[in-house]
Parts: C-alpha cells; structure tokens; sequence
C-alpha cells in the first residue's frame, strides 16, 4: 500500500482528517492512527480485549485505546486544535447493527455484554464522562467524534482493495471462523452474481451445517479430531507445523481442507470472476499446505492468483478509514457476522 514519508512529515495543518482506527477482536484490540488517508508509522497499539468483560469494562477499554492514540498524535505532531476532524472508526465482529452502532453478539464467547447496545453512544458519554479528569480541546474533539462502525471482514477486504485498485477481489479471513468480502472497484459487492444478499459466506449451507462451522478453526480442529490428531494444547498452528515437517496425517489434514475450500468457493467464484482471491487470518499463514489442493478444486476455468497479505492489520486499519468515504458501499446493509 502507498505509505508516507513520515521522517520529516512536518505537523499536519488545521483541520487534519485525523482517524482513530480501532479492531475490536475477541483476544486483542487493536489499533493505529491514519492522518489524510495514511497509516502513522508508530501509532499502532495492541493490549488484551476486554470482550468477556462487561459493558462497562469493554467501552473504557474502547476509550482508553481512543484517548491513547490521539495523545500520541499531540505528542508526535502537534497539541489537537479545535478545528481538527477526529472520526473513530471500529471493525468490528457481527452480528452488529453498523449503521446504528448496536452489538447483537450473543453466546458467541465475544463481547456479550455489550448485547442489544449503542456502542457509539456508550463511548460518547464514556468521553463526557473523562472532561474533568483531562481538560483541553483532546476530549472535546472525541466527545464530538464521527463514530462508525463495519464488519472486521469488509474492512480487510476494503483495505486490500487500496492495493489492488483495478481488481475484482475475493477477500478471506481465516482465523476462529471465515470472514469474507466482494469488492469491485473500492466497494462491497453484494445480492449479484450469486454473492448472497449479506455479501458473506460464513452462514451460507456447506454439508450438513453452514461455512463457517468447516473453514476456520474450529473446522480445522474437528478434522485433526477424527484423525486422531487432537491431543491436549494442539492448535491448528502446531498441526501446520506437524505437516511442514512431514506428518503424512497433518499433510492430508491441510490437502483435503484445501480442496474442500476450492469446492466450496468454486460456484461463487464462477458468478463473481474475481483477478485475485487475498487471504488474512492465522490460518492463512498455512496457505503452502494447501494452496495446489484448493487450486485443483476450483479447475483450470476458475483457478485464480492467491495473495496472503503479511500484515493484514493494517489492510483493516485502511479499510475502517473507508467507512467515512460514503461512496465506499460497505454500509448499505446493516447486520453481518
């Protein structure tokens, strides 16, 4: 992706687009800064998620990270000036109303607390509620925030689209489940060509229950199981490991999980006809493994280019600067996991 020179970047004048890019995952919230579209060298952050917490515990969690990352802007550029344009933009897992900033998580191990919830509004008034403890222009500019929300997912598949701009993509996140996306030319594909109505996968009918239930890690950990490969503290890193180093059982394990993706994929790919299927999420560090299987599951017509990007956060952290891009598309349908 197109990055700054940031070693001599001058401080940038008011009013800065300053965004404040928060992925609220189930284990780590993550976050970084981005000034007029760039990603601050720097900004990142990373500390423990406070999703089994309650709500109160998750939005200080939220404010905290917020309140951080713009006083690491003051302190690399310049104090924040009332005329600057703070947005906070999360990713965020689903189901989730996105438009209305209401969590609908339930029972799903992420962020209960927060269920039936205004996040934006919760998160204002945490902001109202620190005034007195950090006086100044800082906590005026996050209590008067753009606040939007979109689906971890599109955000990576939105960021990925930064860097294959005149691409037709097909976006994967393989990590606890699978994330995905359609993007067209910067925009979220939904409802046509054979992309469900939702624009994702993971609760699309496979075998005997949904997508999701046989392409992330739990699907990966259900197969070792009846391999009897499943032995206490194994993960699907350890199995990944097993086969690099030439485990027969571990190697078949990733084969057959790489054509049953292909044959999965095959008829979206055949109605979408995408340039480039791009992969994030842990799992697809094990790409190697199964990348030929998959690619003979999906047959010479609908093989394609497969790229893992190395850092896919920050692919997630340009994609949530496109959620205040209303041309972006990503928020034209309110619930997605």
């Amino acid at each position: 992706m197109n990055r700054p020179d940031w070693d001599d970047p001058g401080s940038p004048s008011p009013p800065a687009p300053i965004t404040i890019t928060l992925d609220a995952g189930g284990t780590a919230l993550k976050g970084a800064l981005l000034v007029n579209g760039q990603l601050v060298p720097g900004s990142f952050l990373i500390r423990p998620s406070a999703s089994q917490g309650t709500a109160e515990e998750a939005i200080a969690s939220f404010a905290g990270a917020c309140h951080d990352l713009l006083r690491f802007y003051a302190s690399a550029f310049r104090p924040v000036d009332y005329r600057d344009s703070i947005r906070i933009g999360f990713a965020f897992p689903g189901p989730f109303d996105y438009a209305k900033g209401v969590a609908l998580l339930q029972s799903i191990g992420k962020y209960d607390g927060l269920y039936k919830l205004s996040v934006r509004d919760l998160l204002r008034s945490k902001f109202q509620s620190l005034k007195p403890s950090f006086p100044g222009a800082m906590m005026n500019r996050l209590t008067a925030a753009d606040i939007r929300f979109g689906n971890d997912a599109f955000m990576f598949g939105l960021g990925a689209s930064i860097r294959f701009r005149a691409e037709r993509l097909v976006c994967l996140t393989l990590g606890t489940g699978l994330g995905s996306a359609f993007v067209e030319n910067g925009r979220i594909v939904a409802g046509k060509d054979g992309i469900p109505g939702s624009g994702m996968l993971y609760a699309e009918p496979y075998r005997d229950h949904i997508v999701d239930s046989y392409f992330g890690r739990r699907g990966i950990l259900r197969m070792a199981s009846e391999r009897g490969l499943l032995t206490d503290g194994i993960d699907v890193a350890d199995l990944a490991e097993a086969a690099t180093r030439g485990n027969e059982q571990a190697r078949e394990l990733f084969r057959e999980y790489g054509s049953n993706l292909g044959g999965m994929l095959r008829p979206y790919l055949s109605g979408f006809r995408p340039d480039r299927l791009v992969l994030g999420g842990q799992i697809s560090g094990s790409l190697p493994l199964w990348e030929r299987d998959m690619q003979l599951a999906l047959g010479s017509t609908h093989s394609v280019p497969i790229d893992c990007l190395e850092d896919g956060t920050s692919a997630v952290f340009y994609g949530i600067d496109k959620l205040f891009d209303d041309t972006a598309g990503e928020r034209s349908a309110p619930y997605y996991h």
